[in-house]
């Protein structure tokens, strides 16, 4: 009888796990919680940390790196990377380097990227921010 309780329990969580990972990219997610500026100055640094750190890496023995990214709306956007700690927490200064942007349509966001060396894959995002800028 414990057998098939187990067995039952690890089919539903293959199924939650290929059933979640089969969402849409840009799906309506509130993602994780983060701390951001309310305002960005073109050459100014800024600082940035998690409120809720990033889950483990999905491939053992990868780390994990949170990529910083402004976008300007239609007009661009600019990406910083920051390593995060052995327990996914992070934080750090990131400066933002822009002219001539779109100030209404202005937005930081947050992702974790399980990486090996060599590149990075995004698996979590945090919550976007709209932020004002200034250059």
């Amino acid at each position: 009888m414990r057998i098939s309780r187990w067995i039952g329990c690890l089919t539903l969580m293959a199924a939650l796990v290929v059933g979640g990972s089969s969402l849409p990219a840009g799906a309506d997610m509130p993602g994780l919680p983060w701390t951001s500026p309310a305002k960005i100055t073109s050459g100014v640094p800024v600082r940035v940390a998690s409120i809720r750190s990033c889950p483990a890496v999905p491939t053992p023995g990868d780390s994990i790196l949170v990529q910083i990214n402004v976008s300007f709306g239609p007009g661009g956007g600019s990406g910083q990377v920051l390593a995060a700690n052995p327990d996914g927490s992070w934080s750090g200064t990131v400066t933002f380097f822009f002219s001539g942007v779109n100030l209404r349509h202005t937005t930081i966001s947050a992702e974790c990227l399980d990486f090996n060396g060599v590149t990075g894959v995004s698996y979590a995002q945090y919550m976007v921010h709209h932020t004002q800028v200034f250059d």
